[in-house]
């Protein structure tokens, strides 16, 4: 049995889902999670209390054991989301063991607003308990154990807790080092103020090295040269020609419709003498604010994260490939600072897709930014 269908036809009851769903919500970083009835009785719309990011949220399950209609799921939701007005809550995250359109989700997460809304839908939730620091729930919860591979990721997983744990700690210490090294400094220019001859030269001790960036947030120091070796890597299975892979384009190109002109189209990205700087520049405004949104809100993280997704669309560095590209480079920066990839359902409706990035092109992001939310899983 896989972990979609075992999700997917729940026979384990309510009781076991809603300790599923504690379990999860350990796993996506929340605190004081605390399931409320889940032996029976009534739990105030509510079937477990948590925080997160200082705010108190509900959390619902709703595990059918059947394939059931989205009037159905879309019932529930509104039957539980009074919970967070009972509870003095500020945001709820719904879990269904249902699979949702990315439409279906912007639907649910309407009703919400504008509350803050978490949807854990069937792939979002296979996702979590298909990952290394899941399998353990997926073991206890639906007797599906760990594979040779997931092993292997799983000891991969705690050996880079170890290290975060290592590189804070080190943050930390040096942070203190450097407060430490301000007093000296600051006793040292009153001493000699008053006539003393102390040396300038500081302790050996107090020079510790500089620690390193986040080893596990490489988009965060994202270059052109990195760029241009990921579009290599990403074109090998294609027909693109071997001039072209890895290289900013040389030439004039348009967006539009079979036979458009540059006359026609519905977009002329920049020409190609203007796309070296403008790739630098998104660059560098990306490097800029990615150690800021380690600790932003979801919200403003998600509308970064469009708000680069258009830029780079917009400046079509390259040849052929980039909507493939930014949604790779999307992908890995949602899993460094919101623990959550980017869905091909992103792009699955490309009508409503294309008229989202024909809306940003006038300066209106909603659309984008709410498909781009819908898709994390």
């Amino acid at each position: 049995m896989t972990t979609e269908s075992a999700v997917r036809e729940w026979r384990f009851g309510q009781t076991q889902a809603e300790r599923l769903v504690a379990a999860l919500l350990h796993v996506e970083g929340f605190e004081a999670v605390d399931p409320q009835h889940p032996l029976g009785g009534p739990d105030g719309l509510k079937d477990v209390l948590c925080r997160k990011n200082g705010q108190t949220w509900i959390a619902a399950a709703y595990f059918p054991p059947t394939p059931c209609k989205f009037s159905e799921i879309k019932a529930k939701f509104n039957h539980d989301f009074p919970g967070v007005a009972a509870n003095n809550a500020e945001a709820i995250a719904f879990f269904v063991n249902q699979p949702l359109t990315v439409g279906e989700r912007q639907n649910l997460m309407a009703l919400a607003v504008p509350i803050s809304t978490e949807i854990y839908h069937l792939e979002r939730i296979r996702s979590l308990l298909d990952a290394p620091k899941g399998c353990g729930i997926r073991l206890e919860y639906l007797r599906i154990p760990m594979t040779e591979e997931e092993q292997w990721a799983f000891w991969n997983s705690m050996n880079q807790d170890i290290v975060r744990r290592l590189v804070d700690h080190e943050a930390r210490r040096d942070a203190q080092i450097r407060s430490l090294d301000e007093k000296l400094d600051l006793i040292l220019e009153r001493t000699e103020a008053i006539g003393f001859e102390l040396s300038a030269q500081r302790s050996r001790l107090l020079k510790q090295p500089t620690v390193s960036e986040n080893l596990e947030m490489p988009t965060a120091s994202l270059t052109l040269t990195t760029l241009c070796w990921l579009h290599r890597v990403v074109t090998e299975d294609t027909r693109l020609p071997e001039a072209v892979r890895g290289r900013l384009r040389s030439v004039n190109v348009w967006v539009g419709t079979s036979g458009s002109t540059p006359e026609t189209a519905s977009y002329v990205p920049p020409a190609p003498e203007e796309v070296f700087e403008a790739t630098q520049s998104l660059l560098s405004w990306w490097r800029a604010v990615h150690p800021g949104l380690v600790r932003c809100p979801k919200e403003e993280v998600i509308s970064r994260l469009a708000e680069f997704h258009h830029r780079f669309l917009q400046i079509h560095p390259f040849l052929d490939n980039n909507g493939r590209l930014s949604r790779i480079i999307v992908d890995q920066a949602a899993r460094e600072l919101l623990n959550q990839g980017l869905g091909a359902e992103l792009t699955q409706d490309v009508g409503a897709y294309y008229a989202a990035l024909r809306d940003a092109n006038t300066g209106d992001m909603t659309a984008l930014i709410a498909r781009m939310a819908a898709a994390l899983t």
